[in-house]
């Protein structure tokens, strides 16, 4: 069983199915509220069946099914909403009311150290090397360089300058979030 096209469910006009994987996934993604309707393809035989906030279908309810030839699949919840599942490891999941979150983490010491290299065999036939010191001409682009040259703070940085660091300072009424210092 594999979905083969997709389209928003139409509200009184006619709209076209979407038979792209890609087009598929970023319909359901930006469209997290909405109600769809699935052409299911079932060993050859093709049906049409809904889905969404509005319209939960039993027949969908707790399954995932490929879209299209597998690598994305789409798993049906009992709440009406649609998780998109990338790449056989069901461990990327994707829901729709986490997009919205930025995922960020700082590099290891040993990525920082690659850059440094890098950036050491590279020097003077970087493109950023070759451009002219604008800031003598009075461009506006004189603020802009090399992050490598300015520093990266590496994630061994972070946590040698915040050892004292206190998670939960506020709730505890403290001064400050830094253990024995005072905040300014």
């Amino acid at each position: 069983m594999k979905i083969a096209r997709a389209r928003l469910k139409p509200m009184g006009g006619v709209t076209e199915f979407i038979s792209a994987q890609g087009r598929i996934k970023s319909l359901l993604q930006k469209n997290t509220d909405e109600n769809f309707d699935f052409v299911i393809d079932e060993k050859g035989n093709k049906s049409v069946i809904s889905f969404g906030i509005d319209n939960i279908n039993p027949e969908l309810v707790g399954k995932t099914l490929d879209i299209i030839n597998g690598g994305v699949k789409a798993k049906f919840n009992k709440d009406g909403s649609i998780e998109i599942i990338e790449g056989s490891n069901e461990s990327r999941i994707m829901r729709f009311k986490d997009f919205e979150k930025v995922y960020e983490s700082l590099p290891r010491q040993h990525t920082i150290d690659q850059l440094k290299k890098l950036r050491k065999l590279t020097k003077g036939i970087d493109i950023g090397d070759r451009v002219p010191n604008m800031k003598q001409q009075g461009a506006n682009i004189h603020f802009m360089h090399n992050p490598v040259d300015s520093g990266i703070e590496s994630y061994e940085d972070f946590e040698k300058h915040n050892k004292g660091f206190i998670p939960s300072w506020n709730s505890t009424h403290k001064m400050g979030p830094f253990d024995g210092r005072k905040s300014s």
